[in-house]
C-alpha cells in the first residue's frame, strides 16, 4: 500500500523488519496467527461456543433486544436458496404469498455480504453460518487493524495490542448477531490510510499504487454499510480541502474527489435494483420511514463511550452500567470503547492539547475525532441536517467504532515512536522484557474488559428449546399441509421495521427458516397497494369482535370470521398461522370461533405455546 517514493524513512514510519525479511515477514504472520487465536477464544467465550452442538445454534433467537436476528437469518436463507441476487430485482417465492415477497423497495447496500453469508449457510447450515460469519467479522477487524498499524510504521507489539482491542471491540459484540452486517467494520482502519494520503503533500499521487489502493478501499466501503461510506467520504473531503487550502489550489482536492467518486459509484451499483424497480413500478414513499426523533435517541453520546455493558465481567461495572441504562432517556448500540480504548482517546487528547500549546495545531487524528463528535452526537450536525429532512443516518452512536479505530492507531504510533526514541535501549533485553510484559498485561486487560460474560446454561438451554420447538412446529405444519401450501399469518404485520403489540418486527419469519415446502403471507415490503388486502381481511375477521373482560378473551362475530376465511380460501390459502402473543387474549377467541365454524380443533401448537396453526381445508369444516 505504500509507494516506495513516498515510503517513510527508518526514523519515522517504516516498520522494523526485526530480522524477518521486512514487512510482512514471518514474525508478522506469527503475530497475526496468535492475534486471531486470541480473538477466537474471546469470541467463543462470549458466545458460549465450545462444542459442535453449540455452534449449530444461534447465540440469540427470541431475545427482545436482539430479535432482529430473525431478519438476518431470513436474508441469509433467501441468499442460500438463490433468491437474493445482487443488482437484480428480488422476489422471495416462499414469502409474501400469494404473489411472492417484493424485496426491492428497501435500499440494502450489503448485498454482497448477504450473498457471502448465504454461501456459508450452504456449507455450515443456517445457524452455523451465522456463527462463522460473526467470528469472521472479528477476525477481519483484528487482522486489518494490525496490517494498517504496521503499514503506518507501528511496531509489532503495539500493532498487536491495537488489533486485539479492535478485533474484540465491544461494538462488535453489541451488534452481533442481530446486526451482523453492521458488525463488519473491518474496513474502518483502512480509512485512516486514505485520510492521511489525501491530506498530505504527495500522499496520493494520481495513478500511483497508493491512488489505486485508495480507490479500492472506497469501492469496498461503498459496497457495505452506508454509515461508514458516509464518514469515509466526509473526512476524505475535509482532508483534501485542508490540503487544497494550504496550496491555494483546487487541484490538490482531486484525489479526495476521486475517492468520494469511487465510493459513490459502488454505492450506486448496490442501489441499481432499488432505483430501477422504482422507475418501473413507481416510488414507494412508505417503504423507508426515518423519523427525526431517532437521530436524537440514537445519536453518539460521549458518556456512552465510557459506560461498560451490563454483561461486563466485573460485577461492579455491570451494576454501574445497569443503573445508568435504567435512568438514561436515550439509547445506545454498544459505544463502550473499553479501558484500552478510553486510554487511547485520553492520550490523543493530551497530545492534541500539548501540540496546540507548543505548535498551535492539533494532530490529524484529533481533528478527525472532533469532526465525528460534532457531526454525529445527539443534537450535532447530523441532527441539524435531519431537521431539514435528511434523516438517513439515524444511529450516530455507531460512529463510536470510528473513534476507537482512530484513537488506537494513534496510540500505537505514539508508543512505537516513544519506544524508538529510546534508541539502543529499546533493543536491550530489559527493553524487550518490559515490552512483552506490557503487551501481556494489556492483552489480559482487553480479554477481561472487552469480552462480555458468556451465556448462562439456562440461556443456552432456552435458545436450544426455542429452536427445537420452532423446528418441530414447522415439521408438523408440513406434515399436515400439501407441499407449496400457503399459510396466512396473524396478526397482519408490515415489513420491515413494523412491530405489532407483543410481536417483534420479524417474528413472522420464524417458520420460513425451517423446511422448504410452505409459503407464508408475511414478508413483502410495505407501502405498495398490492399488500393492503391482508389488512382488509384482518379487519373483516375482527368486524364486530368485542372484548370479554371476565373471560379474558375476545368474542368474535362468527359470520365475520367465516367471510374472512372464505376470502382466504378463494385466494388459495390452506391454513392460518396465529402468533398468540399478538392478541390480548392470546388468540383464544379467534381459535374458538374457527372451531365453531368446523375447522381443526385443537390446532397444531408450538411447544412454546406461542404459535398455532389451523388448517382451512374444506374437508375440515365438518359440513358447516
Amino acid at each position: 500500500m505504500v509507494d516506495r517514493k513516498h515510503a517513510p524513512g527508518p526514523s519515522s514510519e517504516r516498520p522494523s523488519s526485526g530480522g524477518t525479511g521486512g514487512w510482512f515477514g514471518k514474525a508478522d504472520m506469527l503475530a497475526v496467527a496468535v492475534l486471531l487465536g486470541l480473538v477466537t477464544l474471546g469470541w467463543c467465550a462470549a458466545n458460549g461456543k465450545w462444542t459442535a452442538a453449540q455452534w449449530a445454534l444461534p447465540s440469540a433467537y427470541l431475545d427482545p433486544e436482539k430479535c432482529d436476528v430473525i431478519h438476518a437469518l431470513a436474508m441469509m436463507k433467501a441468499a442460500g436458496d438463490g433468491e437474493f441476487v445482487p443488482l437484480a430485482w428480488k422476489r422471495v417465492s416462499r414469502l409474501g404469498a400469494p404473489d411472492g415477497a417484493n424485496w426491492n423497495d428497501w435500499p440494502l447496500l450489503e448485498e454482497l455480504q448477504i450473498i457471502f453469508f448465504g454461501l456459508l449457510a450452504k456449507a455450515f447450515g443456517l445457524f452455523g453460518a451465522l456463527n462463522v460469519g460473526m467470528l469472521l467479522g472479528h477476525w477481519a477487524a483484528a487482522a486489518t487493524f494490525y496490517a494498517v498499524a504496521r503499514t503506518l510504521g507501528c511496531l509489532r507489539s503495539w500493532a498487536f495490542v491495537g488489533g486485539l482491542a479492535y478485533g474484540l471491540a465491544p461494538f462488535l459484540f453489541a451488534q452481533s448477531p442481530h446486526h451482523i452486517t453492521t458488525e463488519y467494520v473491518w474496513h474502518v482502519p483502512l480509512f485512516i490510510l486514505v485520510w492521511k494520503w489525501v491530506s498530505t503533500d504527495g500522499g496520493l499521487a494520481w495513478g500511483s499504487r497508493r491512488f489505486w489502493a485508495a480507490i479500492a478501499i472506497a469501492v469496498v466501503t461503498g459496497l457495505q454499510s452506508p454509515y461508514f461510506t458516509n464518514v469515509l467520504c466526509q473526512l476524505a473531503l475535509l482532508g483534501g480541502a485542508a490540503l487544497a487550502w494550504r496550496h491555494r489550489s483546487l487541484a490538490a482536492l482531486k484525489p479526495a474527489l476521486a475517492v468520494v467518486g469511487a465510493a459513490a459509484v459502488a454505492f450506486a451499483a448496490m442501489n441499481l435494483d432499488t432505483w430501477t424497480y422504482r422507475m418501473a413500478n413507481g416510488v414507494n414513499p412508505g417503504a423507508v420511514v426515518r423519523e427525526y426523533k431517532w437521530l436524537e435517541i440514537y445519536g453518539l453520546k460521549l458518556v456512552d463511550l465510557v459506560i461498560p455493558p451490563i454483561t461486563h465481567h466485573s460485577a461492579g461495572f455491570a451494576k454501574f452500567a445497569a443503573a445508568h441504562r435504567s435512568g438514561a432517556p436515550l439509547l445506545d448500540e454498544g459505544s463502550y470503547l473499553g479501558i484500552v480504548g478510553i486510554a487511547a482517546v485520553a492520550l490523543l487528547a493530551l497530545v492534541a492539547a500539548r501540540d496546540v500549546v507548543d505548535k498551535g495545531s492539533m494532530p490529524a487524528a484529533a481533528w478527525q475525532v472532533l469532526w465525528v463528535v460534532l457531526t454525529f452526537s445527539t443534537g450535532g450536525l447530523n441532527a441539524i441536517l435531519g431537521a431539514f429532512g435528511f434523516t438517513l443516518f439515524r444511529t450516530g452512536c455507531r460512529y463510536s467504532v470510528v473513534i476507537l479505530a482512530i484513537a488506537l492507531v494513534h496510540a500505537a504510533q505514539c508508543l512505537s515512536g516513544w519506544q524508538r526514541s529510546r534508541g539502543a535501549g529499546a533493543a536491550s533485553e530489559t527493553g524487550r522484557i518490559g515490552t512483552l510484559t506490557a503487551v501481556a498485561g494489556l492483552t489480559l486487560l482487553i480479554l477481561w474488559d472487552q469480552v462480555p460474560r458468556g451465556p448462562t446454561a439456562e440461556q443456552s438451554t432456552l435458545i436450544a428449546r426455542q429452536v427445537a420447538a420452532d423446528r418441530s412446529f414447522v415439521a408438523d405444519m408440513e406434515s399436515m399441509l400439501p407441499p407449496g401450501a400457503m399459510v396466512f399469518q396473524l396478526p397482519v404485520m408490515d415489513f420491515p421495521e413494523s412491530p405489532a403489540p407483543g410481536v417483534p418486527s420479524y417474528d413472522h419469519f420464524r417458520p420460513y427458516l425451517y423446511g422448504g415446502g410452505l409459503r407464508y403471507s408475511f414478508g413483502s415490503m410495505k407501502g405498495r397497494p398490492r399488500e393492503e388486502w391482508q389488512k382488509a381481511i384482518q379487519a373483516k375477521m375482527f368486524e364486530g369482535a368485542a372484548g370479554d373482560q371476565q373471560a379474558q378473551k375476545i368474542r368474535f362475530n362468527i359470520a365475520s370470521v367465516n367471510a374472512a376465511v372464505d376470502e382466504l380460501q378463494k385466494k388459495g390459502f390452506a391454513a392460518l398461522y396465529v402468533n398468540r402473543n399478538g392478541f390480548p387474549d392470546r388468540g383464544k377467541g379467534l381459535l374458538e370461533a374457527l372451531a365453531e365454524l368446523g375447522f381443526d380443533a385443537p390446532p397444531i401448537e408450538s411447544q412454546l405455546g406461542d404459535l398455532a396453526c389451523i388448517r382451512l381445508a374444506p374437508a375440515a369444516r365438518q359440513g358447516k
